[in-house]
């Protein structure tokens, strides 16, 4: 972890030094810094207890920073990448997909080129990155619609957060659809995205509406990297703003932001897709004549157990495979009793009631 971290720091602010950097891997994010995403991707990529395996974690930027940006980015990576051929590049996200594929020759040598952390593209465009294979990113958004019903049947209303981005337009239609089902008893808003209201959200007014969500609503949360005047948003603290003030619980379709108060969700996780990544890079790199076909990475039920008993929920109407995570703390003034230490303690009363009865005999 220390080297992974160090290795980090450094890509960053590009200060690699050539030598002895040959076979590592290097992953693209496309995001300015690190989140649960890109900790899991990176962790996946190169399994802990592999001295073998090294990962270096690039960050450029989203893809609106424009051609001039990511100049800029290829100047710095250059001195210390230029006469380095990795392993594997893997590109996290349409802006690092894109870096990649102008880049891959001038940077990395022709290393091949695995894309994660995105709706598959256009196949001419695969074919510009030479050796590459795919873990496209596929949400599940019906699971996710039926796992906040099936936690709180009583659900009267579902709040879709998104901005203005095409992919956050897909995701709108897909849960419309999931919806459908649930139409008879639960309403479904897209603030700033419904007809005669489609100026989109700033952060002033994702606010509002997070604070207006009822106690039997829900908040699913699609995406909002722009706000409604074009001004890049920190995701990290919107999701964390939308689940203190929402009455109801956060759900979200990508394992991005543990730990921020959002209950759970179908999602797709960094870790599952990294270790993806690193089984696709080894088929490629035996065979970069014939890459193979693209992995799809089924997404996983997440649950923070400590979001859920706050909202009064029974673990018992989790899905038996749902990954659970963050118990809530015991109450101050009670220790857990494993069965081991239960035992221990029945085996210590049973010891000092044989020696007293034993010293009553003898007197």
């Amino acid at each position: 972890m220390a080297l992974r971290t160090a290795l980090v720091l450094c890509a960053v602010f590009g200060l690699f030094a050539a030598p002895g950097l040959a076979g590592d891997r290097v992953v693209l994010h496309s995001g300015r810094q690190p989140d649960g995403w890109t900790e899991g991707v990176a962790a996946g990529v190169c399994p802990a207890g592999d001295p073998a395996c090294r990962v270096a974690e690039l960050f450029l930027g989203p893809p609106w920073l424009g051609d001039e940006f990511f100049e800029d980015r290829f100047e710095r990576f250059r001195p210390a990448w230029g006469d380095v051929r990795p392993d594997t590049v893997i590109a996290d996200g349409e802006a690092a997909f894109a870096f990649v594929r102008k880049y891959r020759e001038d940077l990395f040598k022709g290393a091949p080129v695995v894309y994660l952390g995105m709706a598959r593209p256009d196949p001419a465009l695969v074919t510009q990155c030479g050796a590459c294979a795919g873990i496209p990113l596929t949400p599940d958004v019906r699971g996710t619609v039926d796992l906040a019903f099936r936690l709180r049947p009583e659900t009267t209303m579902v709040v879709g957060i998104m901005d203005g981005s095409p992919e956050s337009a897909r995701l709108k239609v897909m849960v419309e659809a999931a919806m459908e089902p649930y139409l008879d008893r639960a309403q479904l808003v897209f603030p700033g995205h419904e007809p005669g209201d489609e100026q989109g959200l700033d952060r002033a007014g994702l606010a509002t509406v997070a604070s207006s969500v009822p106690r039997s609503g829900a908040v699913l949360f699609l995406g909002f990297q722009r706000d409604r005047t074009g001004a890049e948003m920190d995701e990290a603290s919107l999701v964390r703003m939308v689940a203190e003030r929402s009455a109801g619980p956060v759900y979200v379709l990508v394992d991005r932001w543990p730990g921020s108060g959002v209950l759970g969700g179908v999602a797709a996780v960094g870790m599952d897709h990294g270790r993806a990544a690193a089984l696709q890079a080894g088929r490629l790199i035996r065979d970069p004549v014939h890459p193979p076909a693209d992995v799809r990475v089924k997404p996983r039920p997440l649950a923070d157990m400590t979001v859920l008993a706050r909202f009064g929920i029974s673990p018992k109407r989790l899905p038996a495979d749902a990954v659970r995570r963050n118990p809530p703390p015991l109450p101050e003034g009670t220790s857990e009793i494993t069965p081991t230490g239960a035992g221990l303690a029945f085996a210590l009363l049973a010891l000092y009631a044989w020696l007293l009865i034993r010293r009553l005999r003898t007197k």
